[in-house]
């Protein structure tokens, strides 16, 4: 018997999957051509430019969100509140039946008369307005 035979019969006795075998030499190669070949990364000045405008970006695509939702929030304002009192005084006038919101401001306004801390809707806007101000500021000051 010569060394090959002997040797493949050791193999066969040993079980050895050729798959296996090839797997670990695969990871090996691996492992050995991922630490040879890395290159270092340098940082350039208008790397560091670049990030700080996407931060300011991406702050300001935040900013700009909130502000959407802000400005989509409903808000009671004087205006909307003089027109339901004057709708309920309508319905009141002409027999028609008021629904049970209508008829807990009605009791309301019997009790404590029209008090209002509503603010009118140009007001409103102004103090939307110097909130988004500030909220877009916020982004301005990111170094």
């Amino acid at each position: 018997m010569t060394l090959r035979e002997t040797h493949f019969k050791q193999l066969n006795k040993g079980k050895i999957n050729f798959f296996c075998c090839l797997h670990v030499w695969a990871v090996l190669m691996l492992f050995l051509f991922s630490g040879t070949n890395s290159a270092k990364a340098q940082e350039y000045a208008t790397d560091r430019l670049f990030m700080k405008q996407y931060k300011k970006t991406k702050c300001r695509n935040e900013a700009e969100k909130i502000i959407r939702k802000i400005k989509k929030r409903p808000e009671m304002n004087l205006e909307h509140e003089v027109l339901l009192i004057q709708n309920i005084w309508v319905k009141l006038r002409s027999n028609l039946p008021l629904s049970s919101g209508e008829r807990k401001l009605l009791k309301k306004l019997k009790e404590k008369g029209i008090v209002s801390k509503k603010m009118r809707s140009k007001e409103i806007w102004k103090h939307k307005a110097t909130q988004f101000k500030d909220i877009r500021m916020k982004c301005k000051q990111i170094r």
